[in-house]
């Protein structure tokens, strides 16, 4: 007699019931699980030193930098000539993204560890990390694009007025210009803005640029508002710039005297003056040249320093601009 067989009969489970995970299920774990502050953590860590490097960028650093300034003026109301910013709109836009990502973790802890099931936390969550890096430098790259530097003609952005302003006293002077005549610090109500730059008669790279944007400046003003701008002209190279160097400079130019004026104190007077007013002008030991900053300081009709720009493309803009709105000042009496 054959024994009797001791399997256990197998139970046949139907599967017509069932589904395999599709892309609605990878969203629900991915919305209800870990992976989602994985993504978000990782994109605000991103974003976080996007800022923190905005922050120590200096101007110096070409595109980059003159991008990081322009963040810094629109976004904390850096001041340029000062450095300072409003610290506390940086601390909100740096906190901002940490409370979210904290809110997110402490959802976490009540997020069902089965809505994760069926697939590798590793692999998931180096996913969502790769995932969050690559928005966050995609978003950052997207806003560099739109608001770096100007070139091949863009439009620059439109000129900050009242943020980026000033109410600066400059340092007390009495020179002597081209003609041979005294020249003081512009005083409180005398109804006129002064533009002071910097420039020396041998210098033959930013110098001459310099005073042909104060020219066509000039030229491009109403009647009106030029009669209201003085040009002011500081001798970068006070040992050298003789008066009749200087006539021959402003009269080369085509520059009206009295509107502009190229003054000079000698050294004794112009090193502290230039330094007061932050031009660094030095001579370069190598080529004898000076190496300088190069500067248009426009001082209000109340006698106080309003805006400070340079040479950027999109500060020749601003330049016109920040004359305009300070000559209608004057025009009109406005404090």
């Amino acid at each position: 007699m054959a024994p009797s067989s001791s399997v256990a009969p197998v139970e046949i489970v139907p599967t017509s019931g069932l589904r395999r995970p599709g892309p609605r299920d990878a969203v629900r774990r991915f919305l209800t699980g870990t992976g989602l502050t994985v993504f978000v953590g990782t994109t605000t860590l991103v974003y976080e030193a996007f800022l923190l490097l905005i922050i120590v960028s200096p101007a110096s650093w070409g595109a980059w930098g003159a991008f990081s300034e322009e963040f810094k003026i629109w976004c904390f109301s850096y001041d340029p000539r000062t450095g300072g910013m409003e610290w506390m709109a940086v601390a909100v836009m740096l906190a901002e993204p940490l409370f979210i990502v904290g809110l997110l973790i402490g959802m976490g802890r009540w997020c069902r560890p089965a809505a994760n099931a069926g697939s590798k936390p590793g692999s998931r969550h180096l996913r969502s990390a790769l995932a969050g890096l690559c928005l966050g430098t995609l978003a950052i790259g997207g806003l560099y694009a739109y608001g770096r530097p100007s070139e091949g003609g863009q439009t620059p952005p439109p000129f900050p007025g009242e943020r980026i302003r000033t109410q600066l006293l400059p340092p007390a002077f009495t020179l002597f210009d081209h003609q041979g005549r005294p020249v003081s610090r512009p005083e409180a109500g005398g109804g006129r803005v002064t533009l002071v730059t910097g420039v020396y008669a041998l210098c033959s790279t930013t110098c001459p640029e310099i005073l042909l944007q104060i020219k066509d400046l000039i030229a491009g003003l109403s009647p009106d508002r030029r009669a209201r701008l003085d040009v002011l002209a500081l001798s970068l190279n006070p040992d050298y710039d003789t008066t009749e160097l200087m006539a021959r400079i402003a009269d080369g130019y085509g520059l009206p005297y009295p509107q502009f004026r190229y003054a000079n104190g000698g050294t004794r007077v112009m090193i502290p003056l230039l330094r007061d007013l932050q031009f660094a002008a030095r001579r370069n030991p190598a080529t004898g040249l000076v190496d300088h900053a190069n500067l248009f300081i426009l001082i209000d009709a109340n006698g106080r320093i309003a805006y400070r720009f340079n040479l950027d493309q999109r500060h020749r803009s601003w330049l016109i601009a920040a004359v305009e709105s300070l000559t209608d000042e004057a025009i009109e009496g406005r404090p």
